[in-house]
């Protein structure tokens, strides 16, 4: 099977199928400014008397000025302003030279040499999308119409939603409506499918394809809900001063206003998105707590519901899973709350350690997230962490640097070596920098364990919040800082680079643009959310 086959996620019943799949990679991660799309209309030479809705209704469903469900305004709303297809068009009905039977031989002739048409919804029936929407686009393109870099072909006969790379979103009669296009749409900013942990898809985001639970009723059928606090935070469409890092500024223990993610941003105060790390090692795995209600996007949402997700890495992508408490995936009542705990640790400040630096005593750092009060577009939430990076989990060792070693003079208390490692407790190193004695024979034995990476290692989780000046899944690379030319503005950039920014004035514009235009080269983390696929230079 190809990368390309391998990448493809599909789901399908009798009555639908709703297909994405990407295969290239592109540049940077956040979305902003203005991107206009273009919808090509398209028959079948043998369904020509048939048009589902007229040129003029897909261009109020897009971009209608007066439209409170347009796509237009989806955007708009969701990003805050940050994103815009404004300028978007459409054109059509085109009138293609082939029927649906002779479209698929030409997909399929190539690659398969069997006489038979594959089925819709097989792997090979991926050739007969893309085939659908070349043809549409040589058709509009002879007909002399503009088409924009994101296109979209809606076809007048089929029940299917495609996202592909090249070019773009496939609709058709059965599905045309602004939840199912939005979700194909923002495919395109490399970002998969929400699940739970019970292994089946949210009715909280637009990232899941059965949502009806969650969707309101609009002039264009049903639309919402919108995305995710943390593919909110990878798009850039939330302000980095209303998201906290959850223990940065030494407080683990407090209750604090969350603010809702359905609202206006300039229409409340509080916190949008906690972030609540769990992971010593990989900073970038957390707990979000979120606040949706029912407004704009979310309106087909019942009640104020304060929402848990857990991002978490494997391989080289992140995934967010919305998570469960009981029998339910929001906390809406005051006084509920949801706790986990996490591995078992070894403290390091006990006296009883065994003769092999192992504690036995077991403790549990754990998570909890309460609900205060709730209003109509805030909540108050009492989060408790008790995570603390630096301890050793149960059945590592838990090794103590002599005073004149390397590790002692980098300020590092003890350290963590993996389970299975044998040596002694007190330890030094190969480097002795301002030793104070000489290395013994015990430390002489530990050299070839206790290396840079492992001193590295444990020199990251003692100083894991200080280390933090950026975070989330924008986070830069070591050296480099958000430019934060507005809140919005998380380009990385150099701490004298970013100084001298928020100081030019627009004859430096050119400047500005370079950086936003190579702004994934100084990331730190370049992956697909929630997918396969990776995405970069």
């Amino acid at each position: 099977m190809s990368i390309r086959e391998r990448n493809r996620k599909k789901w399908s019943d009798p009555l639908v199928i709703i297909i994405f799949s990407l295969s290239t990679s592109i540049f940077g991660i956040r979305w902003r400014g203005n991107e206009p799309w273009s919808i090509i209309l398209c028959k079948f030479k043998d369904l020509t008397d048939y048009e589902p809705r007229s040129r003029e209704w897909f261009q109020q469903w897009l971009n209608g000025s007066e439209e409170l469900d347009s796509i237009e305004q989806f955007f708009w709303q969701l990003s805050n302003g940050v994103y815009s297809i404004a300028g978007s068009n459409v054109h059509g009905w085109f009138t293609l030279a082939q029927s649906q039977k002779e479209v698929l031989h030409l997909a399929t002739k190539t690659v398969n040499t069997r006489s038979e048409i594959p089925p819709i919804g097989s792997e090979m029936s991926f050739d007969y999308f893309d085939k659908v929407k070349e043809l549409c686009v040589q058709s509009a393109i002879a007909n002399g119409s503009a088409l924009h870099r994101q296109k979209i072909t809606v076809v007048n006969a089929g029940t299917a939603a495609v996202y592909g790379k090249r070019n773009g979103v496939l609709l058709t009669p059965q599905l045309m409506f602004s939840s199912v296009l939005t979700h194909e749409m923002v495919h395109s900013f490399f970002i998969g499918h929400s699940y739970s942990d019970r292994k089946i898809k949210v009715r909280f985001s637009l990232r899941r394809r059965r949502r009806i639970r969650r969707q309101h009723r609009s002039n264009f059928g049903m639309n919402g809900p919108g995305l995710n606090g943390a593919h909110l935070d990878y798009l850039g469409w939330l302000p980095m001063d209303r998201v906290l890092y959850f223990g940065r500024d030494g407080r683990k223990n407090f209750t604090l206003r969350l603010s809702s993610l359905s609202v206006p941003h300039n229409k409340t105060i509080g916190w949008l998105l906690v972030m609540v790390p769990y992971d010593r090692d990989d900073p970038n795995n957390y707990y979000t707590v979120e606040l949706r209600t029912p407004h704009q996007f979310d309106r087909g949402i019942a009640q104020p519901s304060i929402l848990i997700h857990k991002v978490h890495r494997s391989g080289d992508s992140y995934y967010s899973q919305l998570i469960s408490q009981a029998d339910y995936y929001e906390l809406t009542d005051e006084n509920t709350e949801w706790v986990t705990f996490l591995e078992p640790f070894a403290s390091a400040t006990a006296k009883n350690l065994d003769s092999n630096g192992q504690n036995s005593m077991k403790n549990f750092q754990f998570i909890r997230v309460t609900v205060r009060h709730v209003y109509l577009t805030d909540a108050d939430v009492h989060i408790s962490s008790t995570f603390d990076p630096s301890e050793c989990h149960i059945g590592e060792r838990l090794l103590r640097p002599e005073r004149w070693s390397q590790p002692h003079a980098i300020g590092l208390r003890h350290i963590c070596l993996p389970r299975g490692v044998s040596g002694d407790a007190n330890v030094g190193s190969e480097e002795t920098k301002g030793s104070m004695k000489p290395p013994s024979t015990a430390s002489r034995r530990m050299v070839r364990v206790l290396n840079d990476t492992e001193m590295d290692k444990q020199f990251a989780r003692m100083n894991f919040f200080a280390l933090r000046q950026t975070y989330g899944a924008n986070t830069c690379r070591s050296g480099f800082v958000w430019r934060r030319l507005d809140t919005y503005d998380y380009v990385c950039v150099t701490a004298r680079r970013k100084q001298n920014a928020q100081h030019e004035d627009k004859n430096n514009a050119n400047r500005t643009t370079t950086e936003q235009n190579g702004a994934y080269s100084t990331l730190k983390h370049v992956s697909f959310f929630n997918g396969l696929d990776t995405v970069g230079p």
